[in-house]
């Protein structure tokens, strides 16, 4: 069993309106490990999300589909959704993480790129991006304040944005996916189908190349997610209550999902693991 409790802060803000269909938010993940190897379980998550290590480096990754050969480029990944468990993170030293929480479509409504191929992989940003994100990664870790870091990403993506962009993010799958992320999945698949006005079959075919996955595991996800953050936000909250508010059926039902997408079980994964305990600071822009 772990014998001490890593803290640490998230702080989150929100992106110019502009953006707002393509993201969610930014944050910053600040935490020290004191020198002492921590490790994290990579368990799934239901976004894409670009990563930048401003301060320390993990000592070891989880799982890459692809690795950079210069050391600079090792700051920077872009994190697919993760359908399963895919291993370990392993963390030494003080640490600073922003990142770029995109919206459940907003990275291919923006990049144009199937979320599909980035599935259950971390690739180097580079990949995607050429090297002139260098540049603004080196802005961010000059930045001072997250209101600073917010507005530099600002600028980065708006170059990628277009109107006509804008309008496709909030209609057909872009609409049902923020509904669901807004609603914890609570209507069946078909009328999902019926609110982007396609078929079934078509639904879930857009659905898997804009998302990433299937509409029904999406929502496994979401609630799957929601437990953890739950957890971690109240550390003594009980596993049966966590299980009835995040619309689980019984506690088995929660730890079944837990298996599929941490590998181990709810208890064993908090206690025998460095699970922060997590304090989260929302941060107003000022317009």
């Amino acid at each position: 069993m772990v014998s001490s409790i890593l803290k640490a802060i998230n702080t989150n803000i929100a992106p110019c309106d502009a953006l707002s269909p393509f993201v969610l938010n930014y944050s910053i993940l600040n935490f020290n490990t004191n020198q002492l190897e921590r490790s994290w379980p990579c368990y799934s998550g239901p976004e894409m999300c670009l990563l930048f290590f401003l301060k320390a480096q993990p000592a070891s990754f989880p799982f890459l589909h692809t690795r950079p050969n210069e050391d600079e480029l090792e700051r920077m990944w872009l994190k697919g959704l993760f359908t399963g468990f895919k291993g370990t993170w392993k963390f030494r030293g003080e640490y600073e993480i922003f990142r770029i929480h995109f919206t459940p479509t907003g990275f291919y409504s923006l990049f144009q790129l199937p979320l599909k191929e980035f599935t259950n992989k971390i690739v180097a940003a580079q990949t995607v991006f050429g090297n002139g994100i260098s540049r603004y990664a080196e802005e961010l870790r000059q930045a001072q304040t997250i209101s600073e870091m917010a507005a530099l990403t600002d600028a980065f993506l708006k170059v990628y944005n277009l109107p006509k962009k804008a309008k496709a993010a909030k209609s057909g799958v872009a609409l049902v996916s923020n509904t669901i992320l807004k609603s914890n999945c609570s209507l069946p698949i078909e009328q999902y189908a019926a609110m982007a006005k396609m078929s079934l079959r078509h639904f879930e075919r857009k659905f898997r190349e804009q998302v990433g996955t299937s509409p029904k595991i999406f929502c496994r996800l979401l609630r799957f997610n929601r437990a953890i953050e739950l957890k971690l936000r109240s550390p003594d909250k009980c596993w049966t209550n966590i299980a009835l508010d995040c619309d689980y059926y019984d506690q088995m039902h929660m730890v079944h999902d837990f298996i599929k997408f941490a590998g181990t079980s709810p208890t064993h994964l908090f206690e025998n693991t460095s699970l922060p305990t997590i304090c989260v600071e929302n941060i107003k822009k000022t317009r």
